[in-house]
């Protein structure tokens, strides 16, 4: 199994949340584009939290 750096992952977790913010916003309207912009908003905010942790917290 090839290992790709974090960098990869958290862009690909980006673009799939633009793509599911731009869906929903086409699909559904802006009312209900807001619940999933608040729900992306906080993924982020908790994979930037989980980074920090694995910086602060290292592996002993």
């Amino acid at each position: 199994m090839k290992k790709y750096p974090l960098k990869v992952y958290v862009i690909s977790v980006i673009i799939v949340l633009i793509i599911l913010n731009i869906l929903v916003w086409y699909l559904r309207g802006s009312a209900e584009s807001m619940i999933v912009m608040v729900f992306s908003a906080g993924f982020l905010l908790g994979m930037l939290a989980m980074y920090i942790a694995v910086h602060v917290y290292r592996w002993k």
